[in-house]
């Protein structure tokens, strides 16, 4: 009798056992499933926000290009224009027009732009810091299309029949002519030092000026803080690049000086509103700026606070410059 007894509750135990280790394996199975739905989930919103990221930045630069093409094709209208007396300047009074400066104004121009390309690439976060470039330099060629479209200034060139080229009549070749300009300034990007003689008349305000602006200001803001030989060498070139302009005759000192001001505000402006924490955004007196709305859809997914500035290799290869800037990166934390 005790044997039955004692055999019923062996048998009863094994299978509370076998229950037990039912549920388990249900709640373990349960949980694994869930794990991975969480992994896939995760994984498909980065995948996601990725995509939307490309997608603003595609945009961003669509938008640089319009502003940019805007200021090409008003200028083959300008030059047609404009009167051709040059209009007193202080610094053309006091130091006479030196052609060797515009050639230098635009090297440090494409140089300025080279080292805050290779900073911006470095860069952990530089997906992000491309598409505020390209909204900032959108924001100012736009706002320059505006001012040129409105108000025409004379050449400041001395000797601007030598450089500038001859105007010309409304003729049925006329049209011809100015998609043939427009397409030459497209394909230079602006850039005039190589030719003979230039188009007349896109000073208020200065765009190399612009370039120079936004690029010196992107690297003081991106390179981490113990790069600071980076800034002093970033500096001077900035400068020397805007006096340059004006020394060389290309601009008057009011395109150079209206055109870093605007500048700076813009960049700093932006950088200033775009790091708040996003409910409060839309509540700052910045957000009432014109520009605000256009960039707010562009910075809605950035994180609060200014970007950390760590610098990965952009690329998976090669290794050894992986390893090199993450060595980098680890000395200048």
């Amino acid at each position: 009798m005790r044997d039955n007894l004692t055999g019923l509750q062996n048998t009863s135990i094994s299978i509370s056992r076998c229950e037990t280790d039912s549920d388990t394996a249900k709640n373990f199975t349960s949980f694994s499933s869930n794990s991975v739905s969480v992994q896939l989930e995760d994984e498909y919103n980065r995948n996601n926000n990725f995509f939307m990221e490309i997608v603003k930045l595609l945009i961003a630069f669509l938008c640089l290009s319009i502003s940019a093409f805007s200021n090409f094709f008003l200028l083959t209208l300008i030059h047609d224009i404009v009167p051709r007396k040059p209009l007193p300047d202080l610094v053309f009074i006091l130091i006479p027009q030196q052609k060797w400066a515009w050639p230098v104004g635009d090297v440090l121009s494409t140089v300025n732009s080279v080292i805050a390309f290779i900073v911006v690439l470095l860069h952990r976060e530089r997906i992000i810091i491309f598409r505020r470039l390209f909204i900032l330099g959108a924001i100012m060629y736009g706002l320059r299309a505006v001012i040129m479209a409105v108000t025409y200034l004379p050449p400041s060139f001395n000797n601007r029949d030598e450089i500038c080229e001859p105007q010309l009549n409304r003729t049925g070749v006329y049209w011809d002519e100015v998609m043939k300009r427009f397409l030459t300034y497209v394909v230079t990007l602006g850039l005039t030092s190589s030719q003979e003689k230039i188009l007349c008349g896109d000073l208020m305000f200065s765009g190399h000026t612009i370039v120079l602006s936004i690029m010196y200001f992107t690297t003081l803001k991106y390179t981490p803080r113990k790069l600071a030989l980076l800034r002093y060498i970033v500096t001077p070139i900035t400068f020397c690049g805007m006096a340059a302009l004006v020394v060389s005759g290309g601009h008057y000192s009011m395109d150079v000086l209206i055109a870093y001001w605007i500048s700076s505000h813009v960049f700093w402006s932006y950088h200033q509103v775009f790091e708040l924490p996003l409910h409060m955004r839309k509540n700052q007196n910045l957000s009432r700026l014109w520009w605000f709305h256009l960039a707010y859809w562009f910075e809605n997914t950035v994180p609060s606070g200014p970007i950390k500035n760590i610098w990965n290799w952009p690329l998976g290869k090669p290794k050894f410059m992986k390893k090199f800037i993450e060595k980098c990166n680890k000395s200048l934390k």
